[in-house]
């Protein structure tokens, strides 16, 4: 449902009001945001992970990165009983030998990440669960599957909260590089429709 410039979104039993905003590359999206939503956090958290269990996906570890993807990462690790390592987006004095990799995302354009070679070093030869709020484009998984070439682990899944798409799509289920792709609700692609030469964001 799309009300006054947000769009209604129903989601585990829960109801959530999403602004529609526009992002770095111009492309208009409805913002979601999981940070400090504990309620929706744990309910999104238990089912991630009990629908990683259920579908025999392997994993050692999780992989996420900063800031969005941080809290649903610490709670399916939670569930899950394994670790996790969260690329940040500027070095911090406490990195040993922190390492860089260059990543993008629809919401924050092209962006630099850093990691310390000890937690890089906790993903080698492992299979990595990658954790994010949003699937989107893939441009994320994009960068990380590229990471994990040059650090030699193996991403087993991806989980996010949402991915943009058809709910009865079988294509949903896994991307591009044949990856699973496990999420608990989807938003709508967007579309640009024009009127009286202004243009507006619809959803349907």
């Amino acid at each position: 449902m799309k009300k006054n410039n947000f769009y209604e979104l129903n989601i585990l039993g829960l109801k959530r009001q999403l602004p529609i905003l526009k992002t770095p590359s111009g492309i208009y999206i409805a913002g979601f945001n999981l940070v400090g939503d504990m309620e929706l956090l744990k309910k999104a958290g238990k089912s991630l992970s009990y629908q990683t269990i259920t579908k025999g996906i392997k994993y050692d570890i999780i992989l996420t990165t900063e800031l969005k993807g941080l809290p649903i990462a610490q709670e399916v690790a939670r569930y899950l009983n394994c670790d996790y390592v969260c690329l940040r987006k500027s070095k911090k004095c406490y990195m040993l030998n922190p390492i860089s990799i260059d990543g993008e995302s629809i919401t924050s354009g092209k962006s630099e990440y850093y990691v310390s070679q000890t937690e890089y070093e906790k993903l080698k030869n492992k299979n990595v669960l990658f954790v994010d709020d949003v699937y989107s484009t893939g441009s994320t998984f994009k960068f990380m599957k590229n990471f994990s070439n040059q650090a030699g682990f193996k991403i087993t899944g991806c989980l996010s909260v949402l991915r943009e798409g058809k709910i009865n799509d079988d294509n949903l289920n896994f991307n591009a590089e044949n990856t699973p792709v496990i999420c608990c609700g989807f938003l709508p692609l967007p579309e640009i429709s024009q009127e009286k030469g202004e243009k507006e964001w619809s959803m349907n």
